[in-house]
């Protein structure tokens, strides 16, 4: 329920919008009234409404000097603002802060209805729009420590911007730790192993959780030069207090420690090595990924492993067959362990994980398919049709995916222009705030709607303009900035060609 207050210097007029409209039918709370704007403004910092629906003149501060000061604070509550008839050149002063909608006393229900309605959709629209930006932002702050780790030959833009987020400096100690969680209900608690950062000897070593595949996570553990040696013994110690923060049994594994985040994807990659080692440690829980398996880690080439990842997502398949030859050629030509062959191929597998979630599917489906990873022993060109038949499957789920993105990718676009189309918009700008190509979302946008972006854009801003010019008194160029155009001439050769006929011949009806 959207929470409104009312700010009126006449009592009758408060008393009359309070009983005027069933305010819980249209979704509202009425959280208090203010008699004057000195006693509105402690008002609306004190329940911080949704909506405040105020006279433009009151005693103390008038309606349009509360207006203007929440325009430049952080809560920006929206606003109705009504007058008498004659104030209205007054209110229209107003209009520049973005009121959301101006009506003339005596307010009519109908009018005060339409004008509410309009209101809460806007909301909505808002709300949705940050719901999806703050997820985004969750998920990509996951995500960079994730890709940083996972992924190799990272460009060095990238992983000096993420060392600069994550305070790695090229001395800075590093060990990548997983975790295989016996139960789902001791993943909820990874999040928790950030105090372990006050207590001694770990106060000096930070712990970054990021996702690694269903049941499975783990944490990058970054020490400076001065900190903690990130050695056998102190991670033993590290994971003997986090495992008091797990409701069931967790497994861990543990790379070497390294300096500088050039070095993210190689701990990632012996940290995940020493999991699949976990048969020969027999009831050891924690594995450390030994000196002797370095040399096999060069195995294989990043190019090859990243084109295959590619050939995957893009539902590539008979490039994904040839690749996938090409790697076990390698496998067969004994410079592999099988314990190194597990590792590559769940890494694989952990990245199109990654892949899978990042596009809304359910990676637990997968991730139950592929893990634990099967044991290699020397059958070498059965492991090699298996990986092939899952492989093949998951790129005919990500060729399948892509159709469905689509929508929801001009679903996005739609929503932002609802909430937003006051402002001046670009394509360039939507397609950077939903981080895909903007060549793309406008041919999407286009097979979507059967016209452009431009032409979508006017024909909302136009709609929206003739619901201004049925319920208000504004005149045509103060409706052509409220809807997005600076230029009242070219709206209204706009709204012509769209209507037949000009705003003002609309509006006489």
């Amino acid at each position: 329920m959207l929470k409104v207050v009312f700010a009126d210097d006449e009592p009758l007029m408060l008393e009359g919008l309070r009983f005027l409209l069933d305010w819980e039918d249209l979704d509202f709370e009425v959280c208090g009234e203010a008699l004057d704007g000195e006693d509105a403004l402690q008002l609306i910092h004190n329940t911080r409404p949704d909506l405040v629906i105020t006279d433009v003149r009151m005693p103390v501060i008038d309606g349009l000097e509360l207006i203007e000061k929440f325009s430049e604070s952080d809560f920006q509550p929206k606003f109705i603002i009504f007058s008498g008839y004659a104030d209205f050149e007054y209110a229209k002063k107003a209009l520049k802060y973005g009121v959301s909608n101006y009506l003339t006393k005596p307010l009519d229900e109908k009018e005060l209805t339409e004008a509410l309605q309009a209101v809460a959709q806007q909301i909505q629209a808002e709300r949705k729009v940050a719901s999806r930006r703050e997820a985004v932002s969750a998920f990509m702050q996951m995500e960079t420590i994730s890709r940083l780790l996972m992924r190799e030959n990272t460009p060095e833009e990238e992983l000096a911007a993420g060392a600069k987020v994550l305070n790695i400096r090229p001395d800075s100690r590093i060990c990548c730790v997983l975790a295989r969680d016996a139960s789902p209900g001791s993943m909820q608690l990874r999040s928790q192993a950030g105090s372990m950062n006050a207590k001694e000897p770990f106060r000096n070593i930070t712990a970054y959780p990021f996702t690694a595949g269903s049941h499975k996570h783990g944490y990058l553990l970054v020490s400076p030069q001065e900190g903690p040696v990130l050695d056998p013994k102190m991670i033993a110690s590290w994971v003997h207090e986090v495992r008091t923060e797990y409701s069931g049994h967790v497994h861990f594994s543990a790379s070497l420690e390294h300096r500088g985040a050039k070095f993210l994807n190689t701990a990632y990659h012996e940290a995940l090595a020493a999991e699949l080692r976990r048969p020969d440690l027999g009831n050891i829980d924690i594995g450390f990924f030994r000196e002797q398996d370095k040399d096999q880690m060069a195995s294989l080439s990043a190019g090859l492993r990243k084109a295959l990842l590619q050939s995957v997502t893009e539902g590539e398949f008979d490039r994904l067959s040839a690749q996938l030859s090409d790697i076990f050629k390698i496998f067969s030509s004994n410079v592999a362990s099988n314990a190194w062959i597990d590792a590559f191929l769940a890494n694989i597998k952990a990245e199109l994980l990654r892949e899978i979630d990042a596009r809304g599917g359910e990676a637990a489906i997968w991730a139950n398919k592929w893990f634990p990873p099967r044991v290699t022993a020397c059958c070498l060109p059965l492991l090699e049709r298996q990986t092939e038949e899952e492989l093949h499957e998951v790129a005919e789920w990500f060729a399948a995916a892509d159709n469905r993105q689509e929508d929801q990718i001009v679903s996005a676009a739609m929503d932002y222009v609802r909430a937003h189309y006051q402002e001046k918009l670009k394509l360039q700008d939507i397609a950077k705030h939903l981080h895909v190509n903007s060549a793309y979302l406008g041919q999407r946008i286009k097979k979507h709607c059967g016209s452009s972006f431009n032409e979508f854009l006017h024909e909302y801003r136009i709609e929206e303009a003739k619901k201004l010019l049925r319920r208000t008194d504004m005149c045509i160029s103060d409706v052509a900035g409220r809807v997005g155009y600076s230029d009242a001439d070219f709206f209204a050769a706009k709204f012509k060609a769209l209507n037949g006929v000009s705003p003002s011949v609309y509006k006489k009806g």
